[in-house]
């Protein structure tokens, strides 16, 4: 088993002081809803804007009970 941080991750937790797995959901929101491209172009503030709105989204996500269970808490 990997246990090693990816370095997005690391910037996402550090951004937003969110756990591990919660990482990993922004990670995915941040691909797919936000930026819609991987994340090796954007700027250190974009990023960090990217991380923090991605948070919100996942409450969001969260609170609607046909996508909850694709973001368990």
């Amino acid at each position: 088993m990997n246990t090693r941080r990816s370095f997005y991750r690391s910037l996402i937790i550090e951004a937003t002081g969110i756990n591990e797995k919660e990482a990993g959901y922004v990670e995915d929101i941040m691909r797919d809803d936000i930026f819609h491209s991987t994340l090796d172009w954007q700027s250190r503030a974009q990023f960090v804007r990217g991380a923090r709105e991605a948070v919100e989204m996942l409450k969001v996500y969260r609170a609607d009970p046909a996508l909850s269970r694709h973001f368990p808490a």
